[in-house]
């Protein structure tokens, strides 16, 4: 059966709709739960620990792309931006590290052509910075026609 008028909707495709709206929304607001969970673990827990070995920042670098990314490494620097020597600390702390990053990060910048970039954690301000490079491949099309 035809449909009388362009514009009318099919009610079967509503829900689904408004479903697909539901779970993004539970997605997202799982996953502000999450975040927010993390910066409490990582501000009353991790921070403290890092702060007592000279820890000034933390850098997290990241990449990914075809479907798969991670961290590359973790580094723990003092105000003078040197390496710390903290391997106990160090073993202890990169879980936490880990799993704050794995909580920031952007969603997908494991997929397709990926993407990379730097988490860095100012542990004597309490402030975080995301700084994200996206990837992707640019196809510019030309045609040509000319007369023999």
């Amino acid at each position: 059966m035809a449909k009388a008028n362009s514009q009318e909707e099919d009610p079967a495709e509503e829900p689904v709709s408004e479903n697909i709206q539901k779970l993004l929304a539970q997605f997202h607001q799982s996953r502000q739960a999450r975040v927010e969970n993390s910066k409490a673990q990582l501000r009353d827990v991790v921070l403290p620990r890092l702060k007592q070995c000279g820890v000034s920042r933390v850098v997290v670098d990241y990449s990914g792309y075809g479907d798969s990314g991670g961290i590359d490494g973790i580094a723990y620097l003092d105000a003078n931006g040197q390496a710390v020597n903290m391997a106990l600390v160090k073993t202890a702390s990169d879980p936490d590290i880990n799993a704050f990053a794995y909580e920031c990060l952007p969603l997908g910048f494991e997929n397709n052509e990926g993407g990379q970039g730097t988490l860095t954690i100012d542990v004597l301000a309490g402030t975080v910075t995301i700084a994200h490079s996206e990837n992707y491949t640019a196809t510019r099309d030309t045609a040509e026609e000319f007369t023999l």
